[in-house]
């Protein structure tokens, strides 16, 4: 993350063409009902250096992360014919949602290497410090990342971003069914040249509403009582499953 907050402090360093980098989102909040199956929203925008400049690169970047939670990664190993769990990595903040897109200006290959030089996206979690130097922490990593693959909260592939004219951009962000409540960031980079010369930052939040936000408040609140409620609610409904078995 050196790299990253490197360039944030070199794209504040340009106050001239920052002023002419704004982006916004069509929604900050994310609400999850009982029948919520999912959300999406759009980022746009403007960006200081038109399209189809003299730049040998130029567009944009939109990175979509957080929460932020620990997490640990096992590996299963089999002994004695019996397959358990050996071994792991702990990751204390690793993103559950992670979401990338990118200008066609780039090319499959320079968006990747210009989110390696400033470790932008999925690619780059911390460990925990104990397992910095871990000889395997790549393959422990890629399992990560192939497990929130398969969950559909990272990125299999790059987002689009649109230009619409010479300045104006935008692009849509799909969020999954299973997509967690808490605190999002969403980093905005304008690249040129390889090298970002606009970056801006801002909130998303997903929250529960409705029903589900006033069950979710008891059960944290109060979770002794929630787990008696939850019992009773279980035992009336298989006495009353019983009773009408038994009157047909």
């Amino acid at each position: 993350m050196r790299a990253l907050a490197a360039a944030l402090l070199l794209a504040a360093a340009a106050p001239a063409s920052a002023d002419q980098f704004v982006v916004d989102v069509s929604e900050r909040t994310v609400a999850i009902t009982a029948g919520f199956t999912g959300a999406e929203l759009v980022v746009f925008g403007t960006a200081a250096e038109p399209q189809g400049s003299t730049a040998e690169q130029h567009g944009v970047i939109v990175v979509i992360r957080g929460p932020e939670q620990p997490t640990m990664v096992r590996r299963k190993e089999r002994n004695f014919g019996v397959w358990a769990n050996h071994g792991g990595v702990a990751f204390p903040e690793a993103p559950a949602f992670v979401w990338v897109a990118a200008s066609e200006a780039f090319a499959e290959q320079p968006v990747t290497e210009i989110l390696g030089k400033y470790e932008i996206g999925q690619d780059f979690l911390s460990p925990a410090p104990a397992a910095a130097g871990a000889p395997e922490l790549a393959e422990f990593q890629a399992a990560l990342v192939r497990r929130k693959q398969a969950a559909g909260l990272y990125s299999a592939e790059f987002g689009r971003v649109d230009f619409l004219g010479e300045h104006l951009f935008r692009t849509r962000v799909a969020f999954p069914a299973n997509v967690p409540v808490g605190s999002y960031r969403i980093e905005v980079f304008e690249v040129r040249d390889d090298r970002v010369v606009n970056v801006t930052a801002s909130a998303l939040h997903v929250r529960k509403a409705g029903l589900e936000a006033a069950v979710f408040r008891f059960a944290h609140d109060f979770p002794i009582l929630h787990g008696l409620v939850a019992i009773l609610a279980a035992l009336m409904a298989g006495w009353f499953a019983g009773a009408v078995a038994r009157r047909t």
